[in-house]
């Protein structure tokens, strides 16, 4: 570009980050410098724009099922599971009082050994204790687990929001600081049959690599008597 139009290092730059802002390239820092003089942060690709190659998470099961039934082989590494006392969102969220004894499982999920995929944390009742040890697995299901304690993962509803990364949001999935990719905030609840909640989490997903498919009664009143008041 700066030989053909004749710009400067500025205008290049401007350009490319306005061509990466409208999706047409694809920003990726430089993880290894093969030059002595190279100062360069990032380099530039032109963008898959096809947004069908992107992964296609059905958002049935949980990650790791959910992506080996496309081929993937992807892991959980486990970051903190430690046992808290409910704030009020939790509890409301859990249905629970305030200050009652929860579960937090923080975990980074991974679609390969260097692609991070998403952040999770979730938080659990406090009857899900006796199988702790089992949730530290890089291929823990998490609802299988329920199953096991004699609950029925049946109903999810989720709540998405498209939020811009925060800095250290961007270390932390290997972005370089000038990438536009645009991140997901899903709030994420299970229920049983019910209407009992078993699980909520708080997800953090990279949007350039998912697609989220999803089905749902078309009307309200089909929505089943025990999840109507969650849909709202």
């Amino acid at each position: 570009i700066a030989e053909r139009y004749q710009l400067n290092n500025t205008s290049v730059q401007l350009i490319l980050l306005r061509l990466a802002s409208e999706g047409l390239i694809k920003i990726v820092p430089i993880k290894e410098h093969r030059w002595p003089y190279n100062a360069a942060q990032d380099e530039y690709h032109v963008a898959a724009l096809d947004v069908r190659t992107r992964l296609l998470s059905t958002r049935q099961g949980g990650f790791v099922s959910d992506l080996r039934r496309q081929g993937q082989q992807p892991r959980i590494e486990v970051e903190e599971i430690k046992v808290i006392y409910a704030d009020e969102e939790v509890a409301r969220l859990l249905a629970l009082s305030p200050g009652e004894k929860v579960i937090m499982y923080r975990q980074r999920q991974w679609l390969d050994a260097e692609t991070l995929m998403a952040l999770s944390e979730t938080y659990l009742p406090f009857w899900m204790a006796e199988l702790l040890p089992e949730l530290e697995a890089p291929d823990c299901d998490l609802y299988l687990l329920m199953r096991r304690l004699g609950k029925q993962p049946y109903w999810c509803t989720e709540a998405v929001d498209v939020v811009h990364a925060s800095s250290l949001e961007r270390v932390i999935f290997g972005l370089s600081p000038n990438d536009p990719c645009p991140l997901l905030k899903l709030t994420r609840r299970v229920f049983d049959r019910s209407g009992e909640p078993l699980s909520v989490d708080f997800l953090t997903d990279r949007a350039d690599l998912y697609r989220l498919h999803y089905s749902f009664p078309l009307y309200p009143e089909d929505v089943p008597e025990p999840f109507r008041e969650q849909e709202r």
